[in-house]
């Protein structure tokens, strides 16, 4: 049985930091099509492409650091991001329609 590895707490810091970041960076990447004043309609269709593409660099850079298949690692982030993201569109949209939002 594999036993866990007691984090560093001095690198905690460093470690709130970079999840912070990957926050902001990554709730920003489906904004930057309404940035550009687009009709809204296109604006989705080129957040939804855009999430997507990030959703697979995503994986990739992550299955480099955890050295498991790269492609399979880009597909899983992409398809479970891609689920809740659209989870997320579709209850927001369900919301708004009962005039709660």
């Amino acid at each position: 049985m594999c036993q866990a590895v007691r984090p560093d707490p001095s690198r905690a810091p460093k470690s709130a930091l970079t999840i912070g970041g990957s926050y902001v960076v990554g709730g920003l990447i489906p904004l930057i099509p309404y940035a550009f004043g687009l009709p809204i309609g296109e604006a989705l269709r080129i957040s939804v492409i855009v999430t997507l593409l990030a959703l697979a660099v995503f994986g990739a850079v992550k299955a480099r650091f955890t050295g498991v298949n790269v492609m399979g690692s880009a597909l899983q982030t992409t398809l479970v991001g891609g689920l809740a993201a659209g989870a997320a569109f579709l209850i927001a949209r369900a919301v708004a329609d009962l005039g709660v939002g």
